[in-house]
């Protein structure tokens, strides 16, 4: 009798024991849990806006998304992809630009940044013109690295998100109004023979000042510089390329809808003749050369930039 108490007892004593460990072991698995998630969040559980806010290097980009009520648009379904500014690259802007913004503003310059579709570094071609979110071209090119509009770089590409990918940059990117005739061909590589002839001549500076009537540049392709006859460039005097080209500048802003036939008088002070047919607009120079306007109302701060697929000449 007294040999089954004992047993009773120790049965008891064991039992408690083994619930005691139990517990224990519930407890330390379930805080463990709770420490080490089974699944914890990845890139690709975040949206883009989320992924931005978890990195750290994007602050100033989330706070102007936030201001311009872009979160919600970013944080939809998708996909997109955001060439996104660096809180460097932001930094880098003039005191006070970025303060300076209306919302419309804001959600404009953002916009730009942003295409409706999912492009990774890999996809792109050595060069491509993408449409952006907010209308507006983005000139895309590659080479050593990635570069958008001639002059800002992707610093780190292919940034995940569930809705699209990431690829920071080291400037902010503007839309052509925010930008003065120069700084539009200079952010298209279609355009670099001409930024470079401009710049050999010594206009840019002329070309970025405002004037009341603004100016109308008629801008000449690489391919349009390229068939002219070989050295035509390099055996002109800085006084001759300047000739050239004010010869292809009106000294007043002319949008396409307001182009018509007729002779204008450029700032090289040479005549230019003028015709418009079928809504093709065509360019006849002192030589007789003919030339066609082939893309038009690029228009900035201080006037407008349409196209030609030639080169113009002045009689002299």
């Amino acid at each position: 009798m007294l040999k089954l108490n004992i047993n009773r007892q120790a049965i008891k004593i064991l039992s408690l024991h083994t619930l005691l460990v139990l517990l224990t072991m519930f407890v330390f698995t379930a805080c463990e849990e709770e420490d080490n998630p089974v699944n914890p969040p990845t890139e690709e559980d975040q949206t883009i806006v989320e992924v931005a806010q978890a990195n750290g290097n994007f602050t100033t980009l989330v706070s102007a998304l936030q201001d311009a009520g872009l979160v919600d648009a970013l944080n939809a379904e998708g996909p997109y992809t955001v060439f996104a500014p660096t809180d460097d690259a932001f930094a880098s802007l003039p005191d006070g630009l970025l303060e300076s913004l209306t919302t419309d503003q804001l959600t404009e310059i953002l916009s730009y940044h942003v295409l409706t579709a999912e492009v990774m570094s890999g996809d792109l071609q050595q060069e491509q013109q993408v449409e952006a979110l907010a209308g507006g071209e983005l000139f895309v090119t590659v080479g050593e690295q990635v570069s958008v509009n001639n002059k800002t770089a992707v610093v780190t590409a292919d940034v995940d998100a569930s809705n699209g990918v990431i690829h920071a940059i080291d400037m902010v990117l503007l839309p052509d109004s925010y930008l003065d005739v120069v700084g539009i061909a200079q952010k298209r590589y279609t355009l670099e023979t001409l930024v470079s002839a401009v710049a050999t001549a010594g206009l840019v500076e002329t070309l970025q000042m405002e004037t009341e009537d603004g100016y109308t540049v008629f801008a000449p392709t690489d391919d349009a510089f390229a068939a002219l006859p070989e050295g035509t460039l390099e055996s002109l005097s800085q006084e001759q390329l300047q000739g050239i080209l004010t010869y292809h500048v009106l000294p007043t802003k002319v949008l396409a809808g307001e182009i018509t036939a007729g002779t204008v008088t450029t700032v090289n002070g040479a005549t230019l003749e003028i015709s418009v047919a079928d809504g093709t607009v065509t360019l006849t120079d002192q030589t007789g050369n003919t030339v066609t306007v082939t893309q038009t109302d690029l228009e900035g701060t201080n006037g407008v930039v349409h196209l030609i697929d030639g080169v113009l000449m002045p009689g002299s």
